[in-house]
């Protein structure tokens, strides 16, 4: 699985479009395989991945997806024209043509165990989860352990370990305060 991983190093991202589409939809497919999603998502019949603004990713995906199936679950491509139109995806994708949406497009997820992969600039602290960066021409990513958690998604350690980038800054909940002992430890003080 992490030979996608490799093919995405060897790659050069803008020299053709569609050798950039054909790269991201193969990692939203091995995205979705090293998530651990909780019980209820497992119920649908199908495993849907949703595209929205991103018309090059989703035909990508429309051409790998067959055949190819998640939890026994047969996979699906699903084009959006708003994320009003979403119903049980277990992932979405929201393209660049929709980046500048994001702060606005996010929230209306973040009640659901959805994966959202984003490829805009600052994606991750307006809440996606996995965000796509293109460096040195290469197709790279970046993870956000903290909105993944928040969703009830579980990454696995070989995703994180083949991101450029993971924050987690903010997985673990700050502390209330913090105690500062001076040379005498009767006198503490916040």
């Amino acid at each position: 699985m992490l030979a996608v991983f490799c093919l995405a190093d060897q790659v050069v991202a803008q020299e053709v479009e569609y050798q950039e589409d054909e790269v991201k939809a193969a990692f939203i497919y091995h995205f979705a395989t090293f998530v651990q999603w909780p019980e209820t998502s497992r119920s649908n019949e199908v495993f849907a991945i949703a595209v929205l603004g991103a018309d090059g990713v989703a035909s990508e995906l429309e051409q790998f997806l067959p055949g190819r199936a998640i939890q026994g679950r047969p996979m699906e491509v699903r084009r959006l024209r708003g994320v009003d139109e979403l119903q049980d995806e277990a992932v979405i994708f929201i393209g660049a043509g929709e980046s500048f949406r994001l702060p606005e497009l996010v929230p209306k997820v973040e009640d659901r165990p959805m994966l959202v992969v984003t490829e805009a600039s600052g994606a991750l602290k307006d809440g996606s989860m996995i965000n796509f960066q293109v460096v040195d021409r290469r197709v790279r990513f970046e993870i956000s352990l903290t909105a993944a958690e928040r969703a009830g998604l579980e990454l696995s350690s070989r995703l994180l370990s083949a991101a450029m980038f993971v924050d987690t800054t903010s997985a673990v909940a700050p502390a209330a305060g913090v105690i500062y002992a001076s040379g005498d430890t009767s006198s503490l003080h916040r």
